[in-house]
Parts: C-alpha cells; sequence; structure tokens
C-alpha cells in the first residue's frame, strides 16, 4: 500500500510480493477473521524502507531535500486514486447506505480527503455514543491518513540528522542511529499507551511511526549488511512465516499495536533484510513470483476498494458477516476495480510529465480532486438537517411516551416517524451535553445546573452514567414547571457504583461524585436502579451490590434517593433496522422476556434501603409481551440502548407522576402551583 513506487530505490520484486501477501491478509482478516492481520503493519515498515532510502539518496546527492517536490511526487501517487476511490464510494453511498449512518460517514468522508481519518476515529474511540457505530465505508483511510502525516515530518528528520552530520560527523550510522531512537521511542510510547488507552492508540500515528522507523533503519544499514545465502534463506522464511501467522496466531482479545505488532514488523524487517538477490530456495523466489508481483504494483489500489465493497456488500445482503463465496466475490471485485483505476487513472497519470517542470501542478491537481468530494459531502450534510422541530410535535400525532407501549399505540399510518432517520444521530447526542457530561478517559466531576437557578423549590441531582442522562431532558420539562433545579452529574460508561470491573477514571469519579453531592445536599438524587447480566444466553436484570453501597453512602449524608428501573436493551442497532424493515416496525421489537425480568428486581429485595424510591417506566417501552422500536410514532432509540431525546422529553408527565407517587414532597401543593405559574408569567411578560 505504500504511496510510493520501489522502483525509486533499486527494484526489489520481492517487496511488491510481501505487498501481496500483507493487502491479501488485511482483506481476509477483515472479511472473515474478525481481528489484526498485520498487514498494514508490514505495509508502514515497507513504507519507512522506501521513503528513507528514497530521501537519503536525494540526500546524498543534493545536500539537500526539495520537500514541496517529494510532497508533490507523494501527491501524484496517492491524490488521483484516493480520491477517485472516495467520490465512488460517496455515489454508492447515496444508492446503498441507511440515512441513519450518513451523519457520521459524511463527516469521515471531510476528514478522510484532509488525510485526518485516523485522528477522527481516535475521537470516536473515546465517543461514547460513537463506540457501538457500525464502521464507515471510508474507514480505511485511517491508514493511509497515518502515512501522509509520516510523509509530512519524516524530511525534516532527515534534514536535522544531515545538519548534525555536517557538524559533527559520523556518516550513515548517524542517521541510522536517530531512526532508532525514533523506534525506541514510539515502541515504548506505543507499547504504555495500548495498555492504558488501546482503542484509540490503534489510529494514533505517535504510536505507529515506530514502524516506519524500522524501515528507515533498515533502508540505511541494509547496504552495508551481508548475510550468506544460507542464512539468508532461513531469514527470508522466518519472516515470511512471522508475517502470514500473525492474524492467525495472535488473540482477538489481544491490545493492539503495542509490543504485539512487532510481531508482523520483524517479519517484515526479516523478508526486505534476506531480499536484494533471489536465493536459490529462499522465501523471495516465491515473493518475485510474476502474480504476486503484479498484484504488488496495484496493492495500494486494492487496498483503498475492498473496504468500501465488503461494507456496501454487508449493507446489500443485509448479513453481518460473509460467507466464503460471498467473500471471495468481494476480492474479485476489489481487484477488479483496483485494476482498472490503476491502469486507466494512476499509472498514465504517474507516467505524464505532470510535475516534472512545475511542482505546484500536481498540488493543484490533487486539490481539483479534493474540493469536490468536500463540497459534495459539506451539502449533503446540509440537506440531511432536518426542518422539524422535535421539541414541538403535535402531541396527537405524536404522544410518544405520553401512552403506554403497545402494537395499537405504536405507530399512526401516513405520519413518518420522528426524529428523522438521517437525524437520529443528532437527537441522541441531544441528550449527552459534551460541556455537561464527563468523557470515558477522564475522572473529574463535571456539574451543569438546569432550571430555577434562583430560589429554586427543590434541588433534583441527576447521577451516573449514560442511563442516567436519559432522563434529563424531561426532568427540565417538570423543573421549569415546578420551579426546581436540576444538577446533571453524568459521564459515559460510568455507573453510579462502587466495585466490580470499572475503569480506573470510573473509580475516581464516583469517589469524587460522593464528595460532591455532600456540598451540594440535593433533595434528591435520580439514577438508575438495575444492570443486566447475561444468564444462559438472556439478559436477567439485578441491582449491583455497588449501586446499594452508594446509595448507603448517600443515607449517611443525608440524601434521598429515586432510582428508576433501567430500560430495555435490544442488543442492535434500532434505527438502522426500522429504516431497513419500514413499515414492518414489528420486525425490530424483541420479546419481552428476552431483555426483561418477570419482576422489577427492586421488589425483590430483602431489605429495601429507607432513603431509596423505586420507580418502574417500563411501560412506556413494552407491554406484557413485546418491546418496541417506536411509540406514538416517536423512535424510541438512537443505538442499540440508548433513548432519543425526543422519546425521553414526551415521557415528562408520566414521570412527574410517577416522581409524585414516592416523593410528593418535591412537588408544591395546589395554591403553591398556582403562585408558581403566576411568578413564571410575570417572568414572561
Amino acid at each position: 500500500m505504500s504511496a510510493f513506487s520501489t522502483k525509486t530505490s533499486g527494484y526489489r520484486p520481492e517487496i511488491q510480493g510481501i505487498r501481496t501477501i500483507g493487502a491479501l491478509l488485511v482483506a481476509s482478516f477483515h472479511i472473515w477473521g474478525g481481528r489484526v492481520s498485520g498487514g498494514v503493519d508490514v505495509f508502514f515498515v515497507i513504507s519507512g524502507f522506501l521513503i528513507t532510502g528514497s530521501l537519503y539518496r536525494e540526500v546524498q546527492r543534493n545536500q539537500t531535500i526539495d520537500v514541496f517536490a517529494f510532497w508533490g511526487r507523494i501527491a501524484k501517487r496517492i491524490a488521483p486514486m484516493a480520491y477517485t476511490v472516495m467520490a465512488i464510494t460517496l455515489l454508492a453511498a447515496l444508492l446503498w447506505l441507511p440515512q441513519s449512518r450518513q451523519q457520521g460517514f459524511l463527516t469521515e468522508v471531510i476528514y478522510s480527503v484532509l488525510h485526518l481519518e485516523n485522528l477522527k476515529l481516535m475521537m470516536n474511540a473515546v465517543d461514547y455514543l460513537a463506540r457501538d457505530e457500525a464502521p464507515s465505508p471510508v474507514q480505511q483511510f485511517w491508514a493511509l491518513s497515518v502515512q501522509v502525516q509520516f510523509y509530512a515530518v519524516w524530511p525534516f528528520l532527515l534534514l536535522g540528522v544531515t545538519l548534525a552530520v555536517r557538524r559533527l560527523g559520523g556518516g550513515a550510522y548517524t542517521y541510522a542511529a536517530a531512526f532508532a531512537a525514533v523506534f525506541l521511542g514510539s515502541l515504548a510510547y506505543s507499547v504504555v499507551q495500548t495498555r492504558l488507552d488501546p482503542s484509540p492508540t490503534y489510529f494514533n500515528t505517535s504510536a505507529r511511526v515506530w514502524e516506519f522507523a524500522l524501515g528507515g533503519v533498515l533502508a540505511i544499514l541494509v547496504p552495508y549488511i551481508q548475510l550468506p545465502e544460507r542464512l539468508r534463506e532461513i531469514v527470508g522464511w522466518v519472516g515470511l512465516a512471522a508475517v502470514v501467522s500473525c492474524g492467525f496466531a495472535v488473540p482477538a482479545s489481544a491490545h493492539y499495536p503495542g509490543y504485539i505488532a512487532l510481531w508482523p514488523t520483524l517479519g517484515a524487517a526479516l523478508v526486505i533484510l534476506s531480499g536484494g538477490g533471489t536465493t536459490r530456495f529462499g522465501a523471495d523466489r516465491i515473493l518475485a513470483a510474476k502474480p504476486l508481483v503484479a498484484m504488488g504494483d496495484i496493492s495500494f489500489s486494492f487496498y483503498l476498494w475492498h473496504w468500501p465493497v465488503l461494507v456496501f456488500a454487508l449493507i446489500v445482503t443485509g448479513q453481518k458477516q460473509l460467507g466464503l463465496w460471498d467473500g471471495l466475490a468481494v476480492i474479485a471485485i476489489a481487484l477488479c476495480g483496483a485494476y482498472m483505476t490503476a491502469r486507466g487513472l494512476e499509472q498514465p497519470i504517474q507516467r505524464s510529465a505532470l510535475g516534472k517542470r512545475k511542482v505546484w501542478h500536481i498540488h493543484a491537481l490533487a486539490t481539483c480532486f479534493a474540493i469536490p468530494i468536500v463540497v459534495t459531502a459539506a451539502v449533503w450534510i446540509l440537506l440531511l438537517e432536518t426542518k422539524a422541530d422535535p421539541d414541538n410535535l403535535p402531541i396527537a400525532n405524536y404522544p410518544g411516551g405520553t401512552l403506554p407501549a403497545s402494537v395499537e399505540t405504536m405507530i399512526k399510518p401516513g405520519i413518518p416517524l420522528m426524529p428523522e432517520f438521517a437525524n437520529v444521530k443528532r437527537d441522541l447526542a441531544r441528550g449527552l451535553l459534551k460541556e455537561c457530561h464527563q468523557r470515558v478517559d477522564e475522572a473529574a466531576v463535571i456539574e451543569c445546573e438546569f432550571g430555577n437557578l434562583g430560589a429554586p423549590t427543590k434541588t433534583i441531582a441527576v447521577v451516573g452514567g449514560s442511563h442516567s442522562s436519559h432522563w434529563l431532558p424531561p426532568l427540565e420539562i417538570l423543573a421549569k414547571k415546578y420551579g426546581w433545579r436540576v444538577v446533571n452529574i453524568t459521564k459515559s460508561a460510568c455507573p453510579f457504583t462502587v466495585g466490580g470491573k470499572l475503569d480506573p477514571t470510573c473509580i475516581e469519579w464516583n469517589k469524587n461524585v460522593i464528595a460532591n453531592l455532600a456540598r451540594l445536599k440535593p433533595d434528591v438524587v435520580f439514577t438508575p436502579s438495575t444492570r443486566r447480566q447475561y444468564i444462559q444466553g438472556r439478559k436477567e436484570e439485578y441491582i449491583p451490590e455497588g449501586y446499594q453501597a452508594q446509595w448507603n453512602r448517600l443515607a449517611e449524608i443525608g440524601v434521598e434517593v429515586i432510582a428508576v428501573r433501567d430500560n430495555p436493551w435490544l442488543g442492535f442497532h434500532v434505527p438502522e433496522c426500522l429504516e431497513a424493515n419500514y413499515p414492518n416496525i414489528m420486525a425490530c421489537s424483541r420479546p419481552r422476556n428476552r431483555v426483561l425480568s418477570d419482576t422489577d428486581p427492586s421488589r425483590l429485595l430483602s431489605a429495601r434501603p429507607s432513603n431509596v424510591k423505586f420507580i418502574d417506566m417500563t411501560d412506556r417501552f413494552c407491554d406484557q409481551k413485546t418491546c418496541f422500536p417506536v411509540s406514538g410514532n416517536i423512535m424510541i432509540y438512537g443505538d442499540k440502548h440508548h433513548f432519543t431525546v425526543t422519546f425521553s422529553r414526551s415521557m415528562s408527565t408520566i414521570l412527574g407522576e410517577r416522581m409524585k407517587q414516592v416523593r410528593p414532597d418535591l412537588f408544591p401543593s395546589e395554591s403553591d402551583g398556582q403562585k408558581q405559574e403566576q411568578q413564571s408569567a410575570d417572568v414572561g411578560e
């Protein structure tokens, strides 16, 4: 996948062969394996080897590097092919991509055009709501983004080392030492960060640059290393075996990259070290075979093509994983696309005189390819903006959670669902205000206040994870009606609990929350009462001991609790299911006994905490037999288990009634209510 021709460093056919192996491994494990293949790591080592060798020879010839010209050569190789694949992917998305996935996809297209897709995926990795999203059809561009970022800074490192060599001497070994220092530093960072936070580290250039640096060390030292033929044969076979075996041997649970990425990268390094001259029984004889070399010439194109072909194949067929023949069809289509675009676009541009006299012509060409894609994606995003106001829907058409869930109240024919499919993700995110909801990887407590902040009648603290923040929208409505102050204290993927398998930041956050509540002294803490666990393939509800421990701590500081039974988790991306099956909405329902226990677990407690009152809102999601994806023409879920703000707001009246049943003191008397309404009217005037 390297975006630079091997011919610039002395043609090494076995490198083309190992490229082919890497590309096929990536595609095969994406289609069938479900784990890391190590193929991308092989690409990075090869890129480091070829680019460093090219730049080093330029330094030796000219005592400097024409960085702008170097970037031009990279752009001439990358831009036409990459942006053509993006454009075709945009067209395919218009035809096949579900509307509920388009917003995120289009954002990633813009990041990919700017070669920042890896940064976007790093942000998604710490975005709790983005974790369950299906991979977008341009996600493969993360690897190209990492490469381009490497190309952006690597020439300056060589120029810096060149300046040091002129002043201090040292020759080639000084370059090798500098690249080795980058290798060790980046590898150490990769190992530490992979252990601490593996998901974003996977896409982090700083945690990947050691792979390029390994290739750079080889580019400097290989001319000085002469291995005996028999040793070269052994080294080559060991390297090839390491590259091929990585995806099969490394368990899917292993965190990547970290030290595990040494497996395929050192394998690629051994293949490079053993090559340069065909041995009688060496692996390089196989890797230099014409079919592998021929595919190596289009491996960059094949890598770009295989992923969107796979994603759209899964969408069109409705499968979660392809079988043997469907997977082979994906590889065949990707090969055809790679061959046609390489033959008809990439190679003619590479052979042309474009940029040989004026380098800026190449950069202008790349810009001309990029601008239409960015404009198309931006306009498309604007067109997805809904014209309907989800906060002011007519209740006659959109009763939502004002009615108990049932087949009869699920939907009225002829009335479109709200929120719209194209906007359901944005509606979902409204409930997790970025400035008021703590991230997965942070421990500090964030407090945001809503409602009557001057002279509140009562103070309600919403505490816990994202399933606590579900209830903030209806509580805001109630706060406005009854003069409450609502304080939001929530954190993604972090329930209000102690013990169990919690992230370290969640443990610290929970400790800090108790201290904050002791200072705040709210009239009530509003938080979920239940969680779910799998027992013999079924999700059973229970009240964790950690929840009860936190409630007891609140009792010690004189704070009472309203604990609401958690909503059903349907276990699949509900908007995508609805879009694919609409108007057959029942195809996206689940039997109640598969997602809820027969009895609210709070009723089974042997001794209820004296400071806790329990409420159950599950009748707004399920009847006695079925849990629904839609109620009163409003989409309940925005993903697998978080419900939409539009549906949440529709439950404000019934939520207030349930709260009043257990805590009537939170609500003003009739005379107080009349005074409150008059005061609100006076303020309005």
